[in-house]
């Protein structure tokens, strides 16, 4: 049987494919303005349009987004969350490893910043289980915060407000590295807590801080991130600096080592004290530090140079 089509049919024809080519374009130009970045466990996050309400579950992830820019759209954070001071006017959700999973979703948020190594992974599966999306912050090298960086703008559609020292960071890391790196070594025991008697290892950020220094993290060899260590195997190691950390610019109590004047560190006074809520966290501030905390440890490596140099006249 013959079909024969009449003008205003075939008219109607053409204007139904011409709409279905319509859809289908408007399909692929959908698909492809889609925002995606990987994270730090190179998992493809993709978000349909920029993210307007933001949790985050690490107080390095909180400082981050404010460095991307989408501080704004931050509705939840954790516990300790407090920098920059427009932080602590933010929602709390609880803490970094116990969070309320129904202030989270009553919260509707489009984007959950996690700290895989931090946060409850159980909770965080539920959570992506519910068809949250969710970016995974794991920064291991200095670049790793650059990238958390520009990958959070990304997904905010902040770009344009990124803090400008994203992109001069690591040509100063790199400067502070040519001047201090070659340097007469350093031997540093990083005290993390007192009682009991805590340090990092070398997986730990602050042991490539340290290199860059000129610094020598003398526990760097220990399993454990955060291992407990004798005094006896401090003394023995003879640290020339002991660096601890200072919360609101108050140094913590060091008399415990004033028995050990054995320990060159002791006997010389060579303490350094750094900003915990900076140094301790991954992020742009930390990198920014880098460089004032190398000059620290060379007043160290100087003051020993010098006393050296009198004890040979």
């Amino acid at each position: 049987m013959t079909m024969h089509l009449s003008i205003t049919s075939f008219r109607e024809v053409v204007k139904l494919m011409l709409a279905t080519i319509g859809l289908l374009g408007w399909v692929h130009v959908a698909i492809a303005s889609e925002i995606k970045v990987k994270d730090d466990f190179d998992r493809i996050v993709a978000l349909e349009k920029p993210a307007q309400r933001i949790i985050s579950l690490a107080p390095h992830n909180t400082e981050n987004l404010f460095s991307a820019g989408a501080g704004n759209r931050i509705v939840g954070v954790v516990e300790y969350s407090d920098f920059p001071p427009e932080a602590n006017d933010i929602l709390s959700v609880g803490s970094h490893v116990q969070f309320n999973l129904e202030t989270i979703l009553s919260l509707k948020p489009d984007l959950i910043v996690a700290w895989r190594g931090g946060n409850n992974g159980g909770t965080l599966d539920q959570l992506e289980r519910l068809g949250l999306t969710v970016y995974y912050s794991e920064p291991r090298v200095f670049e790793d915060v650059l990238d958390n960086i520009r990958d959070l703008a990304i997904l905010a559609g902040t770009e344009s407000l990124i803090d400008p020292s994203v992109n001069t960071v690591s040509r100063v890391i790199d400067d502070a590295r040519n001047l201090y790196g070659g340097r007469q070594p350093l031997g540093v025991f990083y005290q993390v807590w007192t009682n009991p008697l805590m340090t990092l290892n070398g997986e730990h950020f602050i042991s490539r801080v340290l290199e860059v220094c000129g610094g020598v993290n003398l526990f760097a060899d220990l399993p454990i991130i955060a291992p407990r260590v004798s005094m006896e195997s401090v003394i023995k190691a003879n640290p020339d600096a002991i660096v601890t950390g200072m919360t609101d610019s108050i140094p913590p109590d060091m008399s415990l080592w004033q028995q050990w004047k054995n320990i060159n560190a002791v006997r010389r006074d060579a303490f350094v004290y750094v900003d915990s809520g900076m140094m301790h966290r991954h992020t742009l501030r930390m990198l920014n530090g880098i460089e004032p905390f190398c000059q620290q440890l060379d007043e160290v490596r100087e003051a020993m140079r010098f006393k050296e140099d009198h004890a040979l006249q």
